[in-house]
């Protein structure tokens, strides 16, 4: 009797199993990445600056990492955080996100998905004087809002561009391209490029990481 009663929930366990192994590329929205982010300036920002020696020093870029995950919490509903930073000298710069989306599959090689929430870009840097080191600091911060699609180019190949925008003191804009190469059920490497164009100047990032889906 034991065993008929067993049978059933051993085959609803397998069934789910299976159904979870099954899952497209494009449906999955749990999940964590991160890795290294290089970032490209189009107008040179202070790095360094020395009240004391008279040093001023400037840099075109920088290098750091990012982190991004993912919880698809209910049916089509999920949640997602973001953030990334890149350092050169004396000088940081970071970006981060968290908000609420929801995806649309259009079939098992095409999803399309919305994202709305709070974003923000902060620039550091440290001031050294005669009487110690100082930090200064400028954030941005405002409701961004984000619209994407996944496209499974061959089985173990997605492509994910998405167009975002936030509302800070002037507009910024973003447009992104991510690659995610499928290495076995959970771990997939990650290569994404993205442009981010603020009123003064723009944000070119390159990022290489992997992501483990659950």
């Amino acid at each position: 009797m034991k065993k008929l009663m067993l049978l059933p929930l051993a085959a609803l366990v397998g069934a789910s199993f299976t159904a979870n192994a099954q899952e497209p590329m494009t449906q999955n929205f749990n999940y964590i990445s991160g890795g290294l982010q290089i970032s490209k300036f189009s107008e040179d920002l202070w790095s360094e600056a020395n009240a004391n020696a008279g040093v001023l020093s400037t840099t075109d870029g920088g290098a750091g990492l990012y982190l991004r995950g993912s919880w698809n919490f209910a049916d089509n509903f999920f949640v997602e955080t973001r953030g990334d930073a890149v350092a050169a000298d004396d000088m940081t710069f970071s970006n981060g996100l968290l908000g609420l989306g929801y995806y649309m599959p259009m079939n098992d090689d095409f999803t399309v998905y919305g994202l709305a929430g709070f974003a923000n870009s902060r620039y550091d840097l440290d001031v050294k004087t005669p009487f110690g080191t100082f930090g200064g600091n400028e954030t941005q911060s405002g409701f961004t809002g984000e619209l994407g699609a996944r496209y499974q180019v061959m089985d173990r190949w997605m492509i994910e561009p998405a167009v975002r925008f936030a509302a800070y003191d002037d507009t910024m804009y973003e447009l992104r391209l991510g690659n995610n190469i499928k290495m076995t059920e959970h771990v997939s490497l990650e290569a994404n490029l993205s442009r981010n164009d603020y009123d003064a100047f723009a944000e070119t990032n390159f990022q290489l990481g992997a992501r483990y889906s659950f």
